[in-house]
């Protein structure tokens, strides 16, 4: 003790130097090191942990360019042009991100001005004055001016290329003032005009020689695989498989793109002949998302895979069977469709296929749309009442096949849908009741790409299970206007009524919204009448996507590829940046 006290006496510093330090080791016992070792081990993990807190607290994260994002789809892409893509819902995804348009929805489906910077409306309500932006540039450098708005306005209504657009903008004229402001007139005030508008652009440059000569250069143009738009992303890649099938396609950003830079660097859609197939690649994470998934899909993918969110829109369609009546000379037995109504159980369809996700209806005019006629006649689920309406016509039922018939002729058609697991499911519940009615009902079940070309086109079935996207204003001219009933027109009930055709021209052409109320009215009172088509439900739209995708944010789309109405906000990677507040 008094040789500690005699060097700390003669000691110039209380405190050991850096170099004594070294010593230290020597001098403590292991009970001594052991001790300091925690104590300093302690102070480090704190002074991180306080860094770490710190750091967190005096910054934010925030969406930075990077990061891919793959989503499966089912079908194929055929036309990525924007006045060809309307029946085919992967060409329209595809020309929801290549394309821009004069306007375009928010994700609460808010009509917002996009290519077009400006615009007014005469008093009369005939002529719009658009003016566009001066900034926009297409994919391959050149400037979007009026000349292309022109363009692909002239080229949708030519009859000649068969566009499905043809019917909203039939009669209309367009006036050019200069490089970035046109005119368009109309023959009579048409309140909904503007929402007709949304079609994407096509570039004049790349278009004008194919659509000069004819019909042939614009189906068989590689513009329609590999387009040049104006859209937030641009073509990059394709992958086929050695028979030609395109298996994959991605698009990347446009860094001259006139409005917000996207963050994702790589967006790539696989291409799947079925659902069950793209759902394996999902729960697999080779892909991050797909775009449709019933509940009964939705619950084995959650069994299976996690990390995964689930979006469920609202979306402006119905589910119907549609009867061809030309090509059935059963169906066009009016007592024959009056008796099938009465087997459909809308309630069991809903919760046992679509999980409670839907809403039954009875019309093509969905409740809250202009004209919902809340009165119309709603046919229950009334075997029974069936049974009777076709024993009184004389439909006799056989005992042992269980089948009716009237002389030599058995009731017996043949209905067609999509493979998609909600539509065949419901089909199975429909063909259980018209069964124990007496009717035979056989089932013919096609990949998607297939019904299209075989079936819908060519308007090849008796009666069809399928779905319709009818948009944001109700007007139903384009699905039951007796010139809309061949391809490429969406008109699937192969119906014709004079007094249906009066009611959807002259609706159409009146800002008058009573007035429309009331045609609508009509509308709907002669289809639950005529019974050319059972309407069934009305679906939500819901998808499975990656947890690690941020910034998706909608709740109401038009048609599925508003889904990526915000797609430019997308992102996957962040970064940190110091709190303003």
């Amino acid at each position: 003790m008094s040789d500690k006290k005699l060097v700390l006496g003669i000691a110039r510093r209380r405190w050991p130097t850096l170099a004594q330090l070294r010593y230290l080791n020597n001098l403590l016992s292991f009970r001594e090191r052991l001790l300091v070792g925690i104590a300093t081990t302690g102070f480090i993990v704190s002074a991180l942990s306080l860094g770490i807190v710190y750091y967190y607290a005096s910054t934010t994260a925030q969406p930075t360019q990077g990061g891919t994002y793959t989503e499966g789809v089912v079908g194929q892409p055929q036309y990525i042009n924007p006045i060809l893509a309307q029946a085919n819902d992967v060409d329209l995804d595809l020309s929801r991100l290549l394309f821009s348009r004069l306007f375009s929805r928010t994700g609460n489906q808010t009509l917002q001005p996009d290519l077009v910077s400006d615009y007014s409306i005469s008093e009369d309500q005939l002529t719009y004055t658009f003016y566009l932006r001066r900034n926009v540039k297409w994919h391959d450098g050149e400037p979007l001016t009026v000349d292309d708005v022109l363009f692909t306005i002239q080229a949708i209504q030519d009859p000649n290329y068969h566009s499905p657009l043809e019917p909203s903008l039939r009669g209309v004229t367009t006036h050019r003032i200069d490089d970035y402001t046109f005119t368009i007139t109309l023959d009579e005030p048409f309140a909904p005009f503007l929402s007709s508008l949304t079609f994407g652009i096509l570039p004049e440059h790349i278009w004008f020689d194919a659509y000069k000569v004819s019909l042939q250069n614009i189906t068989l143009s590689e513009y329609n695989i590999k387009p040049i738009g104006s859209g937030p992303f641009m073509f990059d890649t394709l992958v086929k498989d050695t028979a030609g099938v395109m298996k994959s396609y991605s698009v990347v950003p446009f860094a001259d793109y006139y409005d917000h830079i996207p963050y994702l660097e790589r967006i790539t859609f696989v291409f799947y002949p079925d659902i069950y197939s793209a759902t394996e690649d999902l729960r697999r994470s080779t892909i991050d998302g797909v775009a449709f998934l019933d509940r009964a899909t939705q619950e084995n993918v959650r069994d299976k895979k996690r990390g995964l969110q689930y979006y469920h829109l609202q979306l402006p369609q119905y589910t119907a069977i549609f009867f061809n009546q030309e090509h059935s000379d059963i169906l066009s037995n009016d007592t024959v469709r009056q008796a099938l109504v009465w087997g459909v159980d809308r309630d069991r369809i809903i919760t046992e296929v679509l999980g409670g996700e839907g809403e039954p209806i009875y019309s093509p005019i969905l409740p809250g749309y202009l004209g919902y006629n809340t009165e119309l006649e709603h046919y229950g689920f009334d075997l029974a009442a069936g049974q009777q309406i076709l024993e009184e016509a004389g439909w006799k039922l056989d005992v042992e096949s269980g089948i009716r018939s009237k002389g030599d002729e058995l009731l017996e058609f043949t209905i067609a849908t999509v493979n998609q697991p909600e539509f065949v499911a419901a089909l199975d519940i429909l063909q259980s009741n018209w069964t124990s009615m007496g009717v035979k009902v056989n089932v013919n079940v096609y990949e998607a790409a297939d019904i299209q070309e075989q079936i819908i086109k060519p308007r090849n079935y008796e009666a069809l299970l399928f779905g319709e996207i009818i948009g944001v204003d109700p007007d139903p001219y384009a699905f039951w206007h007796s010139t809309q009933m061949e391809h490429p027109g969406l008109a699937l009930a192969v119906f014709y009524q004079k007094n249906i055709d009066n009611l959807l021209e002259t609706a159409r052409k009146t800002s008058d919204a009573e007035q429309r109320r009331l045609k609508y009215f009509n509308f709907q009172n002669i289809l639950a009448e005529e019974l050319p088509a059972i309407f069934l439900y009305n679906p939500y739209y819901s998808y499975a996507m990656s947890k690690d995708i941020h910034g998706v944010d909608h709740q109401v789309v038009t048609n599925p590829a508003d889904r990526f109405s915000n797609i430019t906000y997308w992102y996957r990677d962040t970064i940190r940046v110091k709190s303003t507040s």
